[in-house]
């Protein structure tokens, strides 16, 4: 396994820069769907959030199945890939959305948790079998 040399503090640039675009995106195509079906059943709660999150999932599993790196990542200069160096797969994505999810909800445990780990891994990269990579 190959460790990490992305930081901590890199990595939550990176993540700060996506949420705020993640979000955006998930507005606009909420603000869409409103306009679209203007009436209450389009307006209930459970079905904006889900939408919402989809959305987002979009984002970050397109920017890292395809490109290998969202506009943040871009932005602070390094990448994903599997521990081999590979492209991440459509699985590890989804894997790594839903323990990303995890780790920030564990009042940030799991991105804490890269001080910790040999590799400079944070829990969701452990677990899905991802490494972020300074782009070269």
């Amino acid at each position: 396994m190959n460790k990490s040399d992305v930081s901590l503090l890199r990595r939550l640039g990176a993540a700060i820069y996506d949420v705020l675009l993640a979000f955006s995106l998930a507005f606009v195509v909420v603000g869409i769907l409103l306009i679209i079906f203007f009436d209450k059943q389009a307006q209930t709660d459970i079905w904006m959030f889900f939408v919402a999150l989809l959305s987002i999932y979009f984002y970050f599993v397109r920017s890292w199945t395809k490109g290998a790196q969202t506009l943040g990542m871009k932005a602070w200069g390094f990448r994903i890939a599997q521990n081999n160096g590979a492209p991440i797969t459509h699985k590890q994505a989804l894997l790594r959305f839903i323990l990303s999810i995890v780790s920030f909800s564990a009042a940030g445990a799991g991105f804490i948790y890269q001080l910790f780990n040999k590799n400079n891994l944070a829990f969701h990269d452990k677990f899905s079998g991802t490494i972020l990579l300074k782009n070269q």
